[in-house]
């Protein structure tokens, strides 16, 4: 190990819950498999800024270890490591900056100075030009729950997931997304800010809906443990976890409708915590019936108790609950849209009618 290099061995039981990415990591440009963003996961998920004191980090995970957290044969550790480790060492991702003028640009960095794999050790060192963006998190950063992500088997549902978790800090609020910039984000433009070649028929906006973002959203609403966390809503015109602003009848931009259940408190319940959750909630939910006069729990207080069935596995239940978080949400929007249109009316006088009274 060269003195300027911090070797840093991730015990067998250490992978963390969770996967701290900073903005720019999440919203740069790159275009990893999902075997290869699992990888590049399991580092950032082990990286501290503390790694970074004074030495570029190294680290190592052994066979054992990524056959555990794969869920990979060990004999087939190797065969499985070499053509991601292969692509990895090719890839960079681009980092959004801006010039002098204010207008948007990336920068295009290696990920990864070298990667290896020997004696049964895949070693990783990141790129020293990449430090403040792997460890910089003054502009934010997502939480990634780091099960969830690994359980997720195809690339564009995972990057999906990746940018919605970085919408759970509060305040921290869904905003619309240019068409453009979102295809950058799932990585379907080379440094010159065209399609790559093998990525063509994404220039049809209907083709990247469908594979990026209607087949995103089925598979992580689907997905038994990705289902747990994330709720999606319907449009007012139809559409499932997203809605979409148009130039005449051009997409221009794309605005996610969801809400996280938990951020990873499901993590936190044990049993026992789990079970005075339920009956403290359905005691309440029950004297609150009985009162008779319309009240019922609050939005979180149901967000808390489906994330309790989540735990105890009662689907039946989980299903239901999350089904009426959906229809308030729905039933908010519409009151919402029907006070703003009461607002624009009660504001309208015969004075400022275009009307020949």
């Amino acid at each position: 190990m060269s003195i300027d290099e911090k070797k840093k061995v991730v015990s067998r039981d250490s992978l963390p819950k969770h996967i701290k990415k900073s903005h720019q990591i999440v919203f740069s440009r790159q275009d990893l498999s999902a075997r290869e963003a699992d990888i590049f996961a399991l580092m950032i998920a082990t990286m501290k800024e503390s790694d970074w004191v004074g030495t570029t980090p190294k680290y190592e995970f052994s066979a054992s270890q990524l056959s555990n957290w794969l869920n990979i044969a060990p004999k087939h550790i190797a065969t499985y490591l070499n053509p991601v480790a292969m692509r990895l060492s090719r890839y960079s991702v681009g980092i959004k900056t801006e010039d002098g003028n204010g207008e948007i640009e990336f920068d295009y960095k290696p990920i990864f100075k070298n990667i290896s794999y020997k004696n049964r050790t895949f070693t990783m060192i990141p790129n020293d030009l990449l430090k403040s963006e792997f460890i910089e998190y003054k502009q934010g950063f997502a939480l990634i729950n780091t099960t969830s992500f690994l359980c997720i088997k195809q690339e564009y549902a995972k990057r999906l997931y990746e940018i919605l978790s970085r919408f759970k800090e509060p305040g921290y609020e869904m905003h619309l997304i240019k068409l453009d910039e979102l295809k950058g984000l799932f990585g379907l433009y080379d440094e010159k800010g065209n399609l790559k070649s093998d990525k063509l028929s994404f220039k049809n906006n209907g083709v990247f809906m469908q594979r990026c973002i209607r087949s995103s959203i089925d598979i992580l609403k689907s997905n038994p443990t990705t289902n747990k966390e994330l709720l999606f809503y319907e449009s007012a015109n139809g559409e499932v976890g997203y809605e979409l602003k148009k130039q005449g009848n051009k997409i221009i931009a794309i605005k996610f409708l969801m809400s996280w259940i938990t951020k990873g408190n499901i993590e936190e319940f044990n049993e026992r915590d789990a079970i005075t959750t339920i009956k403290k909630l359905e005691l309440k939910r029950q004297q609150l019936k009985s009162e008779g006069n319309g009240k019922k729990l609050s939005t979180a207080e149901l967000k808390l108790l489906l994330s309790a069935y989540n735990y105890t596995g009662n689907e039946e239940l989980s299903n239901k609950i999350a089904t009426t978080l959906i229809e308030r949400r729905n039933n908010r929007a519409e009151q919402a849209s029907s006070k703003e249109e009461i607002d624009i009316a009660n504001k309208l006088t015969i004075d400022n009618l275009d009307i020949p009274y």
